[in-house]
């Protein structure tokens, strides 16, 4: 018997218990991956804020089905910042509101245009 096969039937506090572990590694051959679905939602925030802290792009991004959006959220803001080196940031967008959605994209929109203006200025230097 695999221990995955008992995922369904434990309680969440040893569940917690068992990522706390792992994060900590403590217990290594065990995927931290494999609790998502069976752990709190309290408990994953609290594992998200520890792997942002941790800088684990990987656990990060698999993590992103299993949380709210307000911590899909946190991600994307700490990769946008650089806080999580290897991180794609728009992995994080499916999982975000539409109206989250259109706001980054107006950001982007805004930086685009403001780089576009600052290129051109710069055509203009070189052209003189």
């Amino acid at each position: 018997m695999k221990y995955t096969q008992l995922l369904p039937f434990m309680g969440r506090e040893e569940l917690n218990k068992v990522a706390q572990e792992i994060i900590n590694g403590e217990l290594k051959g065990v995927k931290l991956e494999t609790l998502y679905p069976f752990l709190g939602r309290d408990n994953l925030h609290e594992i998200v804020d520890q792997l942002i802290e941790k800088k684990d792009a990987k656990r990060l991004q698999n993590v992103i089905p299993f949380i709210s959006r307000e911590k899909v959220l946190d991600i994307y803001h700490a990769a946008e910042k650089g806080e999580i080196p290897n991180f794609d940031s728009s992995s994080c967008v499916p999982f975000l509101g539409s109206d989250k959605i259109k706001e980054i994209f107006r950001d982007l929109i805004k930086n685009a245009s403001s780089e576009s203006d600052k290129d051109d200025e710069d055509d203009d230097r070189d052209e003189e």
